[in-house]
Parts: structure tokens; sequence; C-alpha cells
């Protein structure tokens, strides 16, 4: 996989990095992208944690959800990223598990006692069944499916963190919403199968021409 700035062979340690943290086959333009948008995000989680006087194992956690979040949506957009987790290898039931590893909203209101519980269990909670309505439907229609779900959901949160969120924290649900439900569960390039099917509709018919 090519690195950030350079070529590096395939089993050399930034490759193998790489291929963790974005995917296996990632272009560097990908890789340049996913980690700027990540180191963006912990500087983010750093001024966000330094503005509310959190304590250092506080300001640690934001700094590392800075990363994740802001890197992992940029990282689930990419083709690299679409290819590894919606190939043959990858079944509905494993990128839903993917979703429900996500105990980020947990963690913050175990850490910050001023993040509602109510609010946490409530978002958590939405997200799994809208990443289960996704999956639910035809692999042509999780896009329209995930924005229309998006679409009723960023309000939601937005009330919800209004309410029961400090405005500090109020970044991660949106972000979290946006990485799980429009990057990891939406297939941004087309599987082989799409593209066959798609090849198969648009062939002329014999005898049109």
């Amino acid at each position: 996989m090519p690195a950030v700035s350079v070529e590096p062979g395939r089993g050399s340690p930034l490759a193998r990095m790489n291929a963790v943290l974005v995917a296996p086959g990632a272009s560097s333009v990908e890789a340049w992208l996913s980690y700027g948008a990540a180191l963006v995000g912990a500087a983010f989680g750093l001024v966000a944690g330094a503005v509310s006087e959190s304590t250092p194992l506080q300001l640690v956690l934001l700094v590392l959800l800075g990363f994740d979040l802001f890197g992992g949506a940029v990282v689930n957009a990419t083709a690299a990223a679409s290819r590894r987790f919606h190939g043959a290898q990858s079944s509905r039931v494993r990128r839903w598990g993917f979703v429900a590893a996500h105990l980020h909203l947990l963690g913050v209101a175990l850490m910050f006692p001023d993040y509602s519980w109510a609010v946490a269990v409530l978002l958590y909670s939405v997200i799994l069944l809208a990443a289960a309505l996704i999956l639910l439907v035809n692999e042509a229609l999780r896009r329209p499916v995930a924005f229309a779900a998006c679409s009723v959901i960023l309000p939601l949160v937005a009330v919800a963190t209004a309410t029961g969120v400090p405005a500090e924290l109020s970044w991660i649900a949106p972000l979290l919403v946006i990485k799980l439900l429009l990057g990891h569960l939406v297939p941004w390039v087309p599987s082989k199968r799409s593209e066959t099917s798609s090849r198969r509709r648009c062939s002329p018919v014999k005898g049109d021409a």
C-alpha cells in the first residue's frame, strides 16, 4: 500500500499501519486526507478539553475521540475502505457489529458527569436501530436510506445535545452518525455484483441498433 509520503514495500511498518488505520490498498491521497482529518480532530479535541477545563484523563479521551471521529469519517468514505467493508467477506452482521462496538457515547457519559446518560443511551440506541434498517435494504438503496435516516437523526441529535450535553461535547454524536451511518454502512464504490448487474441493464438488446 502506498505510504503517506513515499511508496513503501507491502510489508513495511508504515504499510501495515496504513492497512489498519485506513484500509489495505488505500492510495497516498486517501491516506493524506485520512491522517490530516484525524490530526485536525485530535487538535479540536485538545482545544475542546482545554476550554472546558477537563481533567488530564478527560483531555486524553477527547483527543482520542477527535482523532477517531474526524479521521474515521474520512476513512470510511474512501474507495479503499468501501472495498474493505463491502467486499464478499463482509456480512451484514459484521457491519452492524462494527457500529455496535462504537460505545463512544456511553464512554463519554461515564467520563463526563455533565453528559446525560439518558441522551447517551437514547442516541446509541437510535444509531443501532438506524444501522439495522440501512443494512436490511438492498445495497443499491442503502445510500438514500442512510441519508433519509440521518436527516431524521441529526435534528434529534441537535435537540438532545442542546438540553443534556455540555456545548464543548456536542460535536461527538453528530460525527459518530456521519462516520457510522453515512461512512461505514454506505458502499462508496459499486461492488462487483452491482457492476455486473448494471452492465446487464445497460447493455443493448440485439436488434435495437
